[in-house]
């Protein structure tokens, strides 16, 4: 007496559990199973080439964007309703440390308002 189910859904799906054994727990066909783990191998095999061969450097930041990296970082505290360089002392009495290349470009840029005023400024506070 054999009992015969219906075919649901999740016997075409792939079982999907977490850990190194994930290849091993395909449900389906065996043919199927190989073509899974082939697929698997040779997406990590493309990954680990494209890290290999994308040893180029990075491009050096604009000052600009020095400064915008500047208005981000919390560490010196809120920078609305301050200018960059206001920002950047009030960073330094406190004994902050900020960076000094930002007071730099700030001095090369004093009357520049892209250059004084945060990110922010075109904003109501």
């Amino acid at each position: 007496m054999s009992m015969n189910r219906d075919r649901q859904l999740t016997d075409c799906l792939q079982v999907v559990r977490h850990g190194r054994k994930r290849n091993r727990l395909v449900k389906g066909k065996e043919e199927e199973k190989t073509t899974v783990r082939s697929k698997t191998n040779t997406v990590k095999r493309e990954r680990n080439t494209e890290q290999e061969t994308d040893d180029t450097p990075l491009p050096e930041p604009t000052p600009l964007e020095k400064l915008i990296q500047f208005d981000l970082d919390w560490r010196f505290g809120p920078c609305t309703g301050i200018t960059r360089l206001q920002r950047w002392q009030r960073a330094r009495d406190l004994g902050l440390m900020p960076p000094k290349n930002i007071r730099e470009i700030l001095s090369a840029h004093i009357a520049d308002p892209q250059y004084q005023f945060n990110l922010w400024y075109t904003y109501a506070i």
